[in-house]
């Protein structure tokens, strides 16, 4: 079994179909890309992408134990990925 990290979701079919269409219907929120009911990879709007990139600095900083490695792979952010609100322009 797998976990699913997003609220949205679609094939990889729809998902070569328009990528872009896919992209602004998901209104800033990301969406996990599943290829034969895997996910194959989640796709983030840069303003998402941004945020996640940020988090270390500024959303995990105070729960960081010390002399832990900081950067993208050393930390979690679900909380990011699970918004249901667009992000503003």
């Amino acid at each position: 079994m797998q976990i699913l990290l997003t609220e949205l979701a679609i094939s990889m079919s729809e998902f070569k179909k328009n990528p872009a269409a896919v992209l602004r219907r998901a209104q800033g929120r990301p969406v996990a890309v599943l290829n034969h009911n895997k996910v194959d990879f989640y796709l983030l709007s840069p303003a998402l992408l941004e945020r996640l990139l940020a988090g270390p600095a500024t959303d995990t900083a105070a729960s960081a134990p010390t002399g832990q490695a900081s950067g993208p792979q050393s930390w979690y952010a679900p909380h990011l990925l699970r918004q249901t609100k667009a992000a503003p322009d």
